[in-house]
């Protein structure tokens, strides 16, 4: 589904735009958040001084000449599994010719990802708690044609953890206190 409603540069490039235009568009210049999309050049220009902010500018694909189709591709199957992958099976999954610009983009996905567990840490008490999930995983060949998944696993295994604070115990109540997320 996902490979089918994504298959054209231009929708992969429509996406990509809706993602920053979500998260906001500030000028590098002035700091401005007033702008307006320019089709033909593929960047916004700040109303206020005019500085133009490209669609890639500011994003892990900052200086890459990779497509968007590749760039969002790559994103989904670097998310969408739980095991990785080599940069030799992301070049043959996506069909491009040459690995060096695969390396460089798997490379880059996975300092971005680093980066954003980065600011997430659990602190005071943590609660940990495991469930089991009806479970299914497409092999990457079958990711490509669009085949429904085979079932390779029966349960697949969850384990979730989270920050909580104490709330303040009430007089007489024993045991643990009660807790909420941070």
């Amino acid at each position: 589904m996902f490979f089918s409603l994504y298959a054209e540069e231009e929708k992969c490039r429509l996406f990509f735009k809706e993602q920053r235009e979500r998260q906001g568009i500030r000028c590098k210049k002035c700091d401005s958040t007033d702008h307006f999309w320019i089709e033909n050049q593929i960047k916004w220009q700040c109303r206020k001084c005019k500085y133009r902010t490209g669609l890639k500018c500011g994003t892990v694909m900052e200086n890459s000449n990779l497509g968007y189709r590749v760039w969002l591709w790559a994103l989904y199957l670097v998310s969408a599994t739980k095991k990785g992958f080599s940069a030799l099976e992301m070049q043959r999954l996506l069909g491009h010719s040459r690995y060096e610009s695969i390396w460089l983009l798997l490379h880059k996905i996975r300092v971005s990802m680093g980066n954003r567990d980065d600011k997430y840490k659990l602190t005071g008490f943590i609660e940990m708690d495991e469930a089991f999930f009806e479970g299914h995983r497409k092999k990457a060949d079958e990711l490509c044609e669009g085949k429904q998944p085979k079932e390779l696993d029966r349960q697949v295994k969850a384990v979730v953890a989270v920050s909580t604070t104490p709330i303040a115990a009430e007089k007489g109540k024993k045991g643990r206190p009660d807790t909420y997320p941070k």
